[in-house]
């Protein structure tokens, strides 16, 4: 069973104002987890698995810097991998997954094989075999499988996460399915979950749960393309979960018993996350400063006492300086920064090319490239656009410091005009299910996610 894994690369909105939302920004997919981009992490995750290809699918301001990432990770693969396995990177205008399918879908179905849908943004300890060998084992009705999780991140508040209202039901083999799928603020508007009895007919002992998040990885058969081709006009307008959320309506829906979508929970012993907004993009950098603090130990303190101080369980980039007296601990800096005398930085993701001057103090705090933070300043809880100043002597505490533009103001005002049409339209999405036109489908609020791989 051969597998095409696909790999979406969205701008980072909910990652602002370090991710390319921001002109000086960085794309989503680039951004750095232990100094490393976090794709990379995706790309040795894939090359554990027997996928026969992998494509990464970029927004077209990106592509140009992502591709040149995958080109220097195709360069470090085996000669093994890169003769059995291939690796490209594309790009599309397209600004959701129901629309990259209407520019690529043909391409990817003409190639017989399974999809893997992935997001460019995760990090796990669960090699993709346990995955493809529970895809396997479902029953041949499955159009595929969905991967859903729990947040383990005690610091992470479960209001940025997002959860749906995710209807689901176990089957005599023992197997999950998946059967709807609502926003929560949906539910919070009409005060009740609308479950239809006609599914509860055909799975009575369906469940329903607000903690599952999402992994938006999605093992698809191949047949899946000529399912969408069939409703190309409403699914190619459509984000992720919806088309996810039509696809598993068709197993209870009609009057005979069509293909289900099967759905796997991982364990809370594993290791899963998105680093899909900041609170999780920093958790993500801890875990792995602890794991390197684990591997390193006690690190001998110089005899030199003006000498800066940089604890095991921090990462400091190449061609970064530091000054004298300068103390950093659980911490990430990136490549060619400068640091000044004295400082002070705890528990900080700080981005290449940055500059802090003398008697800087930070904690807790995420700093975008090419950034400056003059003398004497002190910031706590704070995330700092890149080639953002923050002038000397300044005190902050919870502030998000982004450099204001005619274009970024004009953005912010059509992204909320975009935002109020979504949100008005999607009362109009009533009959757009897969193979249906009698579903109400109330107050689906796909902007209250921004749950569109791509699109993010």
């Amino acid at each position: 069973m051969e597998f095409h894994a696909i790999i979406f690369c969205g701008k980072g909105n909910s990652l602002s104002p370090i991710s390319a939302v921001k002109d000086t920004g960085v794309p989503k997919a680039l951004l750095p987890i232990a100094n490393k981009p976090m794709i990379e992490y995706v790309l040795e995750w894939c090359d554990k698995a027997p996928f026969r290809e992998v494509t990464v699918v970029t927004d077209v301001p990106s592509h140009s810097k992502i591709s040149k990432v995958v080109d220097n990770y195709k360069s470090k693969r085996s000669k093994e991998l890169a003769n059995t396995f291939g690796l490209n990177c594309i790009s599309s205008d397209a600004v959701s997954t129901g629309s990259m399918l209407r520019q690529y879908g043909s391409q990817f179905a003409e190639s017989g094989s399974n999809v893997v849908i992935l997001p460019c943004d995760f990090i796990t300890d669960v090699p993709p075999q346990v995955f493809i060998e529970i895809y396997r084992g479902n029953s041949d009705d499955n159009l595929g499988l969905g991967i859903c999780y729990n947040n383990t991140f005690d610091n992470v508040d479960n209001k940025v996460l997002k959860t749906n209202y995710t209807v689901f039901a176990e089957k005599d083999d023992g197997t999950t399915v998946l059967l709807d799928l609502f926003s929560k603020s949906s539910v919070n508007t009409t005060k009740f979950l609308d479950i239809r009895t006609q599914l509860l007919w055909r799975y009575p002992n369906t469940s329903v749960s607000t903690n599952l998040l999402d992994s938006f990885i999605f093992f698809a058969s191949a047949k899946i393309f000529s399912i969408l081709a069939e409703r190309k006009e409403e699914v190619f307008t459509k984000s992720a979960t919806k088309i996810k959320r039509d696809l598993a309506r068709r197993s209870w829906k009609h009057s005979e018993k069509l293909e289900t979508m099967g759905l796997f929970n991982l364990p809370k012993q594993s290791t899963f996350a998105r680093c899909n907004n900041l609170s999780v993009y920093m958790e993500v950098n801890r875990l792995f400063l602890k794991q390197r603090a684990r591997e390193v130990g006690n690190v001998p303190r110089s005899k030199d006492n003006t000498a800066a101080t940089i604890g095991a369980d921090s990462i400091v980039g190449a061609d970064t300086t530091l000054g004298e007296r300068t103390n950093v601990k659980r911490t990430v800096i990136g490549n060619n920064c400068k640091i000044g005398k004295k400082c002070r930085i705890t528990a900080c993701v700080v981005l290449d090319n940055v500059t802090i001057e003398d008697e800087v103090n930070l904690e807790n705090c995420i700093i975008g490239q090419h950034a400056k933070l003059e003398k004497k300043c002190k910031l706590v809880n704070c995330n700092v656009e890149g080639s953002y100043i923050v002038g000397q002597s300044v005190v902050l505490k919870g502030e998000t410091l982004t450099n204001i533009s005619l274009d970024s103001l004009e953005s912010e005002d059509a992204l909320y005009t975009d935002s109020h049409h979504s949100l008005s339209d999607d009362d109009d999405d009533d009959d757009d299910d897969l193979g249906s036109d009698e579903y109400d489908d109330i107050g689906f609020e796909e902007e209250e996610y921004e749950d569109d791989i791509f699109a993010r």
